[in-house]
This record gives structure tokens, sequence and C-alpha cells, in this order.
């Protein structure tokens, strides 16, 4: 199956009709985490061999800060971390890529997970972490070649032993096509 893939991919890059609309395009994006607090950076690079669709692979580092609640006598307590992670992403834009408005994007996550040490988490621990994503967002040209984006999108991960981790950053950022 991915050899079938692979060689789709290679198949839309080299014919003459996507490549009058192909575009290559670099990312970077950062903002805030809404589930829990933290922070999220990515990086990346795509390939759109058509106007309404994007391949993008990124790397992204997202942080999420511990918490303890205590109510009465119970304690409820959350780890938190860091997950170092790379992404395949697929975008699609409705109304092409270079026109303001809305896109989709949903994609695979893979790398590992570096859960909080603290009183409570005293063992420093890495974990596999393997997720799922989907959110969308919204594209605003600034130029020929550059323009601005946001886009929330909700990860579901599994880490190690630790379980399962919802995350969801809301990113603004870059891309620059070429």
């Amino acid at each position: 199956m991915r050899y079938i893939l692979v060689l789709l991919f290679l198949v839309l890059l080299t014919s003459p009709m996507a490549a009058n609309a192909q575009s290559f395009a670099l990312y970077g994006a950062a903002g805030p985490t809404l589930t829990d607090t933290g922070n999220s950076l990515a990086v990346g690079a795509g390939v759109s061999p058509a106007s309404l669709l994007s391949f993008v692979v990124a790397f992204e580092r997202t942080h999420l800060a511990s918490r303890v609640t205590r109510n009465d006598n119970v304690v409820s307590s959350f780890r938190g971390g860091t997950l170092l992670l790379g992404t395949v992403e697929l975008r699609f834009a409705p109304f092409g890529r270079d026109r303001f408005g809305p896109y989709g994007v949903a994609g695979f996550a893979a790398g590992v997970s570096h859960p909080n040490v603290n009183e409570l988490y005293p063992d420093r621990v890495t974990n596999q972490a393997r997720g799922v994503f989907a959110g969308g967002g919204v594209d605003v040209p600034l130029g020929e070649r550059i323009s601005l984006f946001g886009d929330f999108r909700m990860m579901l991960a599994a880490e190690g032993v630790e379980g399962l981790i919802g995350v969801g950053p809301l990113r603004v950022g870059i891309a620059w096509r070429f």
C-alpha cells in the first residue's frame, strides 16, 4: 500500500497538468494549546500537486504543563510533558491556496514524549508516541508567495504506558511558496 501511495504521489508531481499547478512551501507556526496549558511550535515543508490539495511533512514540539487539583481529600494530577513529533498531513482548501479562505487538515504523527518530572512524578521517562489529528484553519495571502495562516487541530495520541493524551494547539504561522 505504501508503494502505491508513493507511486501516485510521483505521478501527480510529474504529470504536465499537475506541474502547472504545483508549488512547494515552507511553513512555520506557533501558538498556545487550548485543552491544557502549554504551547506548540511547528516547522514543515509541503508540496501542492493541485491548487486545492497540499501534502505537508512537519516537525512539531508541544509542551503541556503539569497540573495538580486538590478537592477536600481528593488529589487529581496531570503529569504533562513534551511531545516531539514528525507529522504527515493532508490540507484541503476548497477555494484554492492562492485565495483567502478556509482549509481542512488531517494526518498522522509519530515521535517521542518526555513526561514532566515533578514531586509527584520523580522518574524521567521517554515514551514512543503515535497519534492522529484533524482540524481546520484560514489561509490569508499576503502577496504572491507569502501567506499567513491560523489553524486549530485536535490530536489524540497514545504514549507508552502513560496512556492517551488529547492535545489541541491553536497556531498562527507563515507559509512561503516557491
